[in-house]
């Protein structure tokens, strides 16, 4: 045998041994997977301070192959229902409502004709908003207009940002996630006014979907819409009349705009409090999605099932999704 043709005959027959052994272990199962941007570069999508919350083209597709050997994606209303298939049912869901999610992820998406649901920040439906980490990540990253950023940031009252050297690096991208990281319990107040504010100046375009893009890819039929609040923070640092306010804004917003929008609310919190989840109930939310946790069981809390955050290293892998699915049963 030729040295390529027994390098694919190896290939072909590690594959099916993966195959066999991780559709085993989860047979009948359902789970829900979250992501967040799906970038049109590859390498950008690797940086540090991206990786945990960007695929890139490659990286997606190496997700979605990884996933259809081994299970059935379905539509979030699908997963959520008991079955006996000897595969595993996985839905997939995008938070945010980023640009990119119709122009790189849907498609691909399309092509394969897998469905997906979208939970949107309703606030930066078409609106000239950037959603604040961005802003700071691409303006630092890109050395745009540094002492104005820095300006803003203090005058705001907010941390101040380590300043990039002259050629960043993945040591200034780890450092800029560490930051980034911190500013997630910085007052939202501050953090949308200063950053709606870099965003104008630093002449960046619009993060999130317009209204447009979403009403064509839920006539599309792969696509439905839910609500992820107004803005993307996290709600448990709200108080009540806030949080509300975030949870029946953004439903509205979307019941005007879709013709049958998810009744499912994401939460950006990775593990919702009680008080958040009895807020959801009052506003008349039955399904709420966890930023974070595991496979899905009939011990779940309807108002905070959990999803599967998936990152770059993961959805490259397959040998990393496996341990990563498995680890979550």
């Amino acid at each position: 045998m030729q040295g390529l043709e027994l390098t694919r005959d190896i290939a072909q027959r590690l594959r099916g041994h993966w195959r066999r052994s991780m559709t085993e272990p989860l047979r009948g199962r359902s789970a829900i997977l979250v992501l967040h941007r799906v970038l049109p570069d590859e390498q950008e999508a690797r940086r540090p301070h991206r990786a945990p919350y960007c695929l890139g083209p490659e990286s997606f597709r190496h997700l979605l192959m990884s996933l259809v050997e081994v299970a059935r994606i379905v539509s979030l209303d699908t997963a959520l229902k008991a079955h006996r298939d000897p595969r595993a049912c996985i839905a997939l869901t995008f938070d945010d409502g980023w640009r990119d999610t119709a122009e790189t992820a849907a498609p691909v998406l399309d092509h394969y004709a897998l469905p997906a649901s979208i939970f949107v920040s309703t606030g930066l439906l078409g609106k000239p908003r950037g959603f604040w980490w961005e802003v700071l990540a691409e303006g630092l990253w890109s050395r745009q207009r540094l002492d104005l950023i820095r300006d803003t940031l203090g005058d705001a009252g907010l941390p101040l940002p380590p300043m990039p050297p002259a050629h960043p690096d993945d040591a200034y991208s780890r450092a800029l996630l560490r930051y980034l990281t911190t500013l997630q319990q910085a007052p939202p107040t501050k953090l949308d006014a200063a950053t709606d504010h870099l965003h104008r100046e630093l002449g960046q375009i619009p993060h999130g979907l317009d209204p447009f893009s979403v009403r064509r890819l839920e006539a599309s039929g792969l696509f439905r819409f839910g609500a992820h609040g107004v803005r993307p923070h996290p709600l448990d640092i709200l108080d009540d009349r806030a949080a509300s306010f975030q949870i029946r804004r953004s439903r509205r917003d979307l019941a005007k705009l879709c013709r049958a929008p998810l009744d499912a609310f994401a939460f950006s919190d990775p593990h919702p409090s009680s008080r958040l989840k009895q807020l959801a109930g009052r506003c008349g939310v039955s399904t709420g999605l966890a930023g974070n946790g595991g496979w899905l069981s009939h011990h779940d809390d309807p108002l905070a099932l959990p999803r599967i955050p998936i990152s770059q290293p993961v959805a490259q892998s397959p040998g990393r999704l496996y341990d990563w699915l498995l680890g979550h049963l």
